[in-house]
Protein backbone atom coordinates (compact mmCIF):
# COMPACT_ATOMS: atom_id res chain seq x y z
CA UNK A 1 0.00 0.00 0.00
CA UNK A 2 1.51 3.57 -0.95
CA UNK A 3 2.06 5.88 1.38
CA UNK A 4 -0.29 8.32 0.24
CA UNK A 5 -3.52 5.68 0.12
CA UNK A 6 -2.67 4.10 4.03
CA UNK A 7 -2.27 8.18 4.84
CA UNK A 8 -6.03 8.65 3.26
CA UNK A 9 -7.35 5.11 3.98
CA UNK A 10 -9.60 6.37 7.33
CA UNK A 11 -10.99 8.66 5.47
CA UNK A 12 -11.56 6.84 2.26
CA UNK A 13 -13.95 4.16 4.01
CA UNK A 14 -15.15 6.92 6.21
CA UNK A 15 -16.40 8.25 2.98
CA UNK A 16 -17.43 5.63 1.05
CA UNK A 17 -18.52 2.31 3.66
CA UNK A 18 -18.99 0.51 1.03
CA UNK A 19 -15.02 0.08 0.14
CA UNK A 20 -14.43 -0.93 3.95
CA UNK A 21 -15.16 -4.48 3.04
CA UNK A 22 -11.93 -4.45 0.78
CA UNK A 23 -9.24 -6.81 2.33
CA UNK A 24 -5.75 -4.60 2.94
CA UNK A 25 -4.34 -6.60 0.02
CA UNK A 26 -6.41 -5.08 -2.48
CA UNK A 27 -5.16 -1.40 -0.93
CA UNK A 28 -1.55 -2.56 -2.31
CA UNK A 29 -2.02 -3.26 -5.78
CA UNK A 30 -0.15 -1.17 -7.98
CA UNK A 31 -1.58 2.20 -9.26
CA UNK A 32 -4.46 3.12 -6.85
CA UNK A 33 -3.88 6.62 -5.22
CA UNK A 34 -5.00 9.48 -4.01
CA UNK A 35 -4.57 12.76 -5.59
CA UNK A 36 -5.33 16.57 -5.86
CA UNK A 37 -7.63 18.03 -8.13
CA UNK A 38 -7.20 21.79 -9.46
CA UNK A 39 -10.17 23.91 -10.36
CA UNK A 40 -10.82 23.57 -14.27
CA UNK A 41 -9.03 20.52 -15.03
CA UNK A 42 -11.31 18.46 -17.15
CA UNK A 43 -11.36 15.35 -18.56
CA UNK A 44 -12.27 15.53 -22.19
CA UNK A 45 -15.74 13.51 -24.30
CA UNK A 46 -14.51 10.83 -26.08
CA UNK A 47 -11.27 9.17 -24.17
CA UNK A 48 -10.96 5.68 -23.12
CA UNK A 49 -10.50 5.81 -19.36
CA UNK A 50 -7.46 4.47 -17.55
CA UNK A 51 -9.31 5.16 -14.14
CA UNK A 52 -12.21 5.38 -12.05
CA UNK A 53 -12.36 8.52 -9.80
CA UNK A 54 -13.98 8.50 -6.40
CA UNK A 55 -14.32 12.11 -5.18
CA UNK A 56 -13.22 12.66 -1.81
CA UNK A 57 -13.47 16.36 -0.78
CA UNK A 58 -14.85 18.56 -3.53
CA UNK A 59 -16.82 19.01 -6.66
CA UNK A 60 -16.92 18.05 -10.47
CA UNK A 61 -19.17 19.05 -13.13
CA UNK A 62 -20.47 16.60 -15.75
CA UNK A 63 -21.42 18.25 -19.33
CA UNK A 64 -22.31 17.70 -22.66
CA UNK A 65 -21.24 19.78 -25.73
CA UNK A 66 -23.42 19.62 -28.74
CA UNK A 67 -21.70 19.70 -32.25
CA UNK A 68 -23.32 23.42 -32.83
CA UNK A 69 -20.92 24.25 -29.25
CA UNK A 70 -24.06 24.40 -26.84
CA UNK A 71 -23.23 23.22 -23.76
CA UNK A 72 -25.50 21.80 -20.87
CA UNK A 73 -24.74 20.73 -17.42
CA UNK A 74 -25.34 17.01 -16.55
CA UNK A 75 -25.12 16.62 -13.13
CA UNK A 76 -22.35 17.05 -10.16
CA UNK A 77 -20.85 14.94 -8.21
CA UNK A 78 -18.95 15.59 -4.40
CA UNK A 79 -17.92 14.17 -1.59
CA UNK A 80 -18.63 10.24 -1.65
CA UNK A 81 -19.46 10.33 -5.19
CA UNK A 82 -18.59 8.75 -8.52
CA UNK A 83 -18.98 9.76 -12.02
CA UNK A 84 -21.72 6.79 -12.67
CA UNK A 85 -21.54 7.79 -16.63
CA UNK A 86 -17.42 6.99 -16.14
CA UNK A 87 -18.74 4.07 -14.53
CA UNK A 88 -20.68 2.42 -17.11
CA UNK A 89 -17.54 3.65 -19.73
CA UNK A 90 -15.12 1.41 -17.76
CA UNK A 91 -17.68 -1.31 -17.38
CA UNK A 92 -18.36 -1.81 -20.33
CA UNK A 93 -14.66 -0.82 -22.18
CA UNK A 94 -16.65 1.76 -24.45
CA UNK A 95 -15.37 5.81 -24.68
CA UNK A 96 -16.37 8.26 -21.86
CA UNK A 97 -19.68 9.70 -22.69
CA UNK A 98 -19.35 12.84 -21.45
CA UNK A 99 -17.06 15.73 -20.43
CA UNK A 100 -15.84 16.02 -16.80
CA UNK A 101 -14.65 19.79 -14.98
CA UNK A 102 -13.26 19.92 -11.97
CA UNK A 103 -15.29 23.08 -9.96
CA UNK A 104 -13.51 23.35 -6.57
CA UNK A 105 -10.00 22.10 -4.93
CA UNK A 106 -10.93 18.22 -4.56
CA UNK A 107 -9.59 15.20 -3.61
CA UNK A 108 -9.90 11.93 -5.45
CA UNK A 109 -8.97 8.28 -5.42
CA UNK A 110 -7.79 6.98 -8.19
CA UNK A 111 -8.85 3.80 -9.36
CA UNK A 112 -7.04 1.68 -12.13
CA UNK A 113 -10.00 0.17 -14.67
CA UNK A 114 -8.57 -3.17 -14.45
CA UNK A 115 -8.85 -3.27 -10.27
CA UNK A 116 -12.21 -1.04 -10.57
CA UNK A 117 -13.45 -4.41 -13.03
CA UNK A 118 -12.29 -6.87 -10.58
CA UNK A 119 -13.61 -5.39 -7.52
CA UNK A 120 -17.38 -4.82 -9.16
CA UNK A 121 -17.14 -8.65 -9.70
CA UNK A 122 -15.70 -9.49 -6.65
CA UNK A 123 -17.13 -7.18 -3.96
CA UNK A 124 -20.60 -7.31 -3.53
CA UNK A 125 -21.02 -4.00 -1.58
CA UNK A 126 -18.44 -2.36 -4.07
CA UNK A 127 -20.85 -3.63 -7.14
CA UNK A 128 -23.92 -2.40 -5.03
CA UNK A 129 -22.56 1.22 -4.57
CA UNK A 130 -22.10 1.15 -8.27
CA UNK A 131 -25.69 0.22 -9.38
CA UNK A 132 -27.13 2.56 -6.67
CA UNK A 133 -24.77 5.17 -7.78
CA UNK A 134 -25.55 4.57 -11.71
CA UNK A 135 -29.62 3.88 -10.89
CA UNK A 136 -29.61 7.49 -9.09
CA UNK A 137 -27.96 9.29 -11.72
CA UNK A 138 -30.41 7.73 -13.95
CA UNK A 139 -33.15 9.55 -12.01
CA UNK A 140 -31.23 12.99 -12.30
CA UNK A 141 -31.31 12.60 -16.26
CA UNK A 142 -34.45 11.54 -17.01
CA UNK A 143 -35.68 14.96 -14.47
CA UNK A 144 -33.65 16.77 -17.08
CA UNK A 145 -34.57 15.33 -20.01
CA UNK A 146 -38.54 16.09 -18.84
CA UNK A 147 -37.36 19.39 -18.47
CA UNK A 148 -36.17 19.96 -21.55
CA UNK A 149 -38.94 18.44 -23.49
CA UNK A 150 -41.94 19.32 -21.48
CA UNK A 151 -41.03 22.43 -19.63
CA UNK A 152 -40.96 26.34 -20.75
CA UNK A 153 -38.11 28.35 -20.65
CA UNK A 154 -39.09 30.81 -18.29
CA UNK A 155 -40.05 28.19 -15.63
CA UNK A 156 -36.92 25.82 -16.34
CA UNK A 157 -35.28 29.14 -15.34
CA UNK A 158 -37.19 30.07 -12.59
CA UNK A 159 -37.32 26.40 -11.00
CA UNK A 160 -33.70 26.92 -11.48
CA UNK A 161 -33.46 30.50 -9.33
CA UNK A 162 -35.38 29.16 -6.53
CA UNK A 163 -33.42 25.85 -6.55
CA UNK A 164 -29.86 28.14 -6.60
CA UNK A 165 -30.95 31.29 -4.00
CA UNK A 166 -28.75 31.97 -1.41
CA UNK A 167 -32.03 33.58 0.60
CA UNK A 168 -32.72 35.59 -2.06
CA UNK A 169 -29.87 36.23 -4.13
CA UNK A 170 -28.41 34.21 -6.71
CA UNK A 171 -24.99 34.75 -8.07
CA UNK A 172 -24.53 33.81 -11.44
CA UNK A 173 -24.51 34.88 -14.95
CA UNK A 174 -26.54 34.97 -17.93
CA UNK A 175 -23.70 32.73 -19.85
CA UNK A 176 -23.47 30.63 -16.64
CA UNK A 177 -27.80 30.14 -16.80
CA UNK A 178 -27.50 29.03 -20.59
CA UNK A 179 -24.91 26.32 -19.32
CA UNK A 180 -26.48 24.97 -16.76
CA UNK A 181 -29.75 24.72 -18.83
CA UNK A 182 -28.46 23.73 -22.37
CA UNK A 183 -30.23 27.21 -23.65
CA UNK A 184 -28.34 30.06 -25.19
CA UNK A 185 -27.64 33.70 -23.66
CA UNK A 186 -30.05 35.36 -26.05
CA UNK A 187 -33.18 33.69 -24.72
CA UNK A 188 -32.12 33.82 -21.22
CA UNK A 189 -31.29 37.15 -21.09
CA UNK A 190 -35.08 38.13 -22.99
CA UNK A 191 -36.67 35.34 -20.22
CA UNK A 192 -34.83 37.27 -16.84
CA UNK A 193 -35.51 40.71 -18.36
CA UNK A 194 -39.20 39.53 -18.76
CA UNK A 195 -39.28 38.45 -15.20
CA UNK A 196 -37.86 41.62 -13.93
CA UNK A 197 -40.44 44.10 -15.97
CA UNK A 198 -42.80 41.87 -14.47
CA UNK A 199 -41.13 43.04 -10.98
CA UNK A 200 -40.30 39.14 -9.67
CA UNK A 201 -36.68 39.58 -9.82
CA UNK A 202 -33.98 42.38 -10.43
CA UNK A 203 -30.92 41.90 -12.06
CA UNK A 204 -27.68 42.94 -10.83
CA UNK A 205 -24.41 42.71 -12.60
CA UNK A 206 -23.65 38.75 -11.22
CA UNK A 207 -26.20 38.92 -9.12
CA UNK A 208 -30.21 38.55 -9.49
CA UNK A 209 -32.56 39.21 -7.05
CA UNK A 210 -35.83 37.64 -6.19
CA UNK A 211 -38.43 40.04 -5.32
CA UNK A 212 -41.36 37.73 -5.28
CA UNK A 213 -40.80 34.11 -4.43
CA UNK A 214 -44.51 33.45 -4.12
CA UNK A 215 -44.88 34.65 -7.67
CA UNK A 216 -41.96 32.42 -8.95
CA UNK A 217 -43.44 29.55 -7.44
CA UNK A 218 -46.76 29.91 -9.54
CA UNK A 219 -44.61 30.04 -12.54
CA UNK A 220 -43.22 26.86 -12.37
CA UNK A 221 -45.24 24.75 -14.55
Amino acid sequence: MSNNVQDHLPKIVSIFPDLADLPDEEWRKAGIDVKKLEPAQTIPEGIILDYAVFILDGRVRMYKVSESGREITLYRISDGECCPLMSSSILGGTEYEASASVETHSLALFIPTPIFREWFDTYKSFRQFIFQSICGRILTLSKLLDNINFKSIRSRVVEYLLEQAEGNVIKTTHDTLAIELGSVREVISRTLKQLEKDQYIALTRGKIMILDRAGLEELVE
